[in-house]
């Protein structure tokens, strides 16, 4: 063995080092003449990196080499050994020791040549479905040297910010040609319930998810965005920004326009993004702050929260008289709150649609081509029944926002009201596509499956809708109504009772509940019912107090002379309960002021069909038969749309027996009972009079029949909640 004096003498002596240092000029030399080469001749860099690594990984064996030999006039001979002697031979020891040293040098060339080459140019991101749903942000509270912590209560504001700049994003990515964007009520919703993102990605049925942290230092914003593949959950693309407050507007843009470049969604002008809302938006902290907690009360959906929502809006364009989105949200609100809403109606028809128009003008003034302001107007017009100028508006709406679900959903309204059924459920399936965990939408979607027979899919909708907002009335309403047309009028008389404590203030749930109460002649559950100014007609009707009922009629109609929906229903009631011939006059009376939306409402075509009645009674036939086509036409429309639905068989029995077509008329009652029809009315009425006593002797027990067993069922689930709980045996 040497010493490492002796080695590094044997190093000089052997000229290893000279050597070595000859051999790396040389590499470099050809280096240079491989690259020049491949430039010229536009070779690929490959067979570049091949020369070179593996004439850098023989310099060991160079290195091993020069130790045993030297190059001595223009031969290469051994080198003596440090005695002076010459080996005789380069033997298999050395051979050997060549060899494996060789294979170990092209072993770790190899491996480098794996370890060196550029990673794999990431594919351009191309999702399947080319969708997308942006959930809330997480609000965190930075800390320097330290993990991110939830954020204290202390910070409302930046808590509202989580879920607005998820919606607001949303509405920026919706205007992107060729993405489809779930609306961010619904990765909301799912967010609360803790679900995974391959979750919330499968229920939204999306490919990819944008998320991220928002917080804040002093007046400056900094959000982390994270887009996240819907598949696997993991991150596909990241980002950082940092800006003020007063900009969140221009932030939103600009993280709408990069996830939209990332997935690769054309935009026709990445300037023409953010113009469609600059107007929108507002300077004012404060305002943007408002219209923030008002939209968290706009989304519980319920009357209270509309009324808070009202007055958060309003206070928003006090802070900002320009802020565009504040006045759209403002008449969207009061739209809602018209007592021609089902759902939260508390302040007169008239003024809410006065109000909503004039403050949709200002919005559209201030921001031409906001989406959300052209959706609202188009409700407006459908509640003012000008539908041609409501599908006109939803149609400007869609085609600037082609992800806008609630221009979608309201859309489906109008179409159904005109009967176009089919066109109709073509915009609610998109609007489900878009906002499958939305109240409204989950509601009407439960709704169109109770009408088409769809019993156990409509229930699971309705009951996933109170599992996603157990605070909401509408899962049990949309129960309510499901039981209703199975004919379970206790359950449905319950699930209104449960949607009216969710909602006190709606006067639509104690409506249905109360006529159920009378439909079932349970007056002694709420027995103020015959005092009642609102239900005292109805009251009177069904203890077939008639004399009673008609001298308070004649009264109220003596008051209020132009009422024409007041004289239809003294007509109804002298045709069920008094005097055919009074019943005529006021249904021809009322006739000519009727418009034709008017006339033929389904799934009844009420008041039509009992007008036509009344021109057959004065022998103008010509005139209802006009009528009975109408309807008939409608009839036919609906049916051709799968509709199952009780109410289209009783207006075909109707029908029928108008026509004299008595086996029709029967077997339509038939269908009618089958498939739900409870009202107690029914062989009260004028129309079926024509039909044969003993066949409709047994479909009249049938009917009382039903009517007393969900009697006796609701009264039984009365008394059981009355009932005090039994207490508790304990064991000794």
């Amino acid at each position: 063995m040497f010493s490492p004096r002796q080695f590094y003498q044997q190093l000089r002596q052997r000229k290893v080092l000279t050597t070595v240092l000859a051999y790396l000029v040389m590499v470099w030399l050809v280096l240079q003449v491989v690259a020049v080469v491949s430039q010229l001749l536009q070779l690929p860099p490959l067979p570049g990196r091949i020369i070179a690594i593996s004439l850098v990984a023989a310099v060991p064996v160079i290195c091993y080499l020069a130790w045993y030999y030297q190059v001595q006039q223009g031969r290469l001979k051994l080198i003596a050994g440090a005695d002076g002697k010459r080996p005789a031979t380069f033997g298999a020891k050395q051979q050997s020791s060549l060899l494996l040293l060789a294979v170990c040098c092209a072993l770790l060339g190899y491996q480098y040549y794996l370890l060196s080459r550029p990673v794999a140019t990431a594919e351009p991101l191309s999702l399947t479905a080319n969708s997308i749903a942006v959930l809330p942000f997480t609000a965190i509270n930075p800390i320097e040297d330290s993990p991110e912590r939830a954020l204290p209560e202390k910070e409302p504001e930046l808590a509202l910010l989580t879920n607005s700049l998820a919606e607001e994003i949303s509405s920026q990515l919706g205007r992107s040609p060729g993405l489809t964007v779930a609306a961010a009520s619904s990765g909301q919703v799912l967010s609360r319930q803790q679900l995974s993102p391959v979750d919330i990605a499968s229920r939204l049925n999306v490919a990819a998810l944008l998320t991220g942290t928002i917080s804040t230092t002093g007046q400056q914003l900094h959000i982390r965005l994270q887009l996240l593949d819907g598949q696997s959950g993991q991150t596909l693309w990241s980002q950082q920004l940092t800006r003020e407050l007063k900009n969140i507007f221009e932030l939103e843009s600009e993280v709408a326009r990069s996830v939209a470049n990332a997935l690769q969604a054309r935009l026709t002008d990445s300037q023409s993004l953010k113009d469609l809302s600059a107007n929108a938006s507002t300077d004012s902290a404060d305002a943007y702050i408002s219209y923030l907690k008002a939209r968290e009360h706009y989304r519980l959906q319920t009357s209270e929260a509309m009324q808070q929502a009202r007055s958060l809006f309003e206070q928003a364009i006090g802070q900002d008289p320009e802020y565009a989105l504040a006045y759209v949200g403002l008449a969207d609100t009061l739209l809602l709150l018209a007592d021609s809403s089902k759902e939260f109606g508390i302040i007169k028809t008239e003024i809410a649609t006065t109000l909503g128009r004039e403050y949709l003008d200002k919005a559209i003034a201030r921001a031409p081509q906001l989406a959300e302001a052209y959706a609202v107007k188009g409700r407006l017009f459908d509640m003012l029944q000008q539908e041609e100028q409501a599908l006109s508006n939803f149609a400007i709406a869609i085609q600037l926002n082609p992800n806008l679900a609630i221009a979608h959903m309201w859309q489906y309204l109008t179409l159904k009201r005109l009967g176009h059924y089919d066109q109709a459920l073509s915009s609610l399936q998109l609007a489900y596509q878009l906002d499958p965990v939305s109240v409204a939408v989950l509601y009407n979607q439960g709704y169109e499956q109770a009408i088409r027979g769809q019993f156990a899919e409509a229930i699971k909708n309705f009951n996933q809708l109170l599992n996603d907002f157990p605070t909401s009335p509408l899962g049990h309403a949309g129960l309510a109504l499901t039981a209703f047309h199975q004919g379970h009028l206790a359950d449905s008389l319950y699930h209104w009772q449960q949607a009216w404590h969710l909602s006190p203030d709606n006067s639509y749930y104690p409506q249905n509940y109360r006529g159920l109460l009378l439909t079932l002649n349970l007056i002694e559950l709420e027995p103020e019912l015959a005092t009642n100014p609102i239900y005292r007609a109805n009251y009177l009707l069904r203890v077939g107090d008639s004399q009673t009922l008609f001298t308070e009629m004649e009264f109220e109609l003596a008051a209020r002379p132009g009422d024409i929906w007041l004289q239809f229903e003294a007509a109804l009631y002298q045709m069920l309960r008094g005097d055919g011939s009074e019943a005529v006059n006021l249904l021809l009376k009322s006739y000519p002021v009727f418009s034709d939306t008017e006339l033929y409402s389904m799934p009844m075509c009420s008041p039509a069909i009992e007008i036509a009645w009344a021109l057959r009674q004065q022998e103008q036939i010509q005139q209802a038969d006009k009528l009975l086509a109408q309807c008939q036409q409608q009839l036919h429309d609906a049916l051709q749309s799968e509709l199952r639905d009780s109410y289209l068989n009783h207006l075909a029995a109707r029908l029928a027996a108008l026509n004299g077509n008595t086996e029709l008329a029967v077997h339509q009652l038939q269908q009618a009972m089958a498939y739900g029809w409870r009202e107690w009315w029914t062989f009260h009425d004028p129309i079926f009079a024509t039909l044969p006593t003993e066949q409709l002797a047994p479909l009249r027990q049938q009917l009382d029949t039903a009517i007393s067993e969900q009697r006796q069922l609701a009264l039984a689930r009365a008394e059981a909640e009355l009932a005090p709980a039994k207490p508790q045996q304990t064991g000794k």
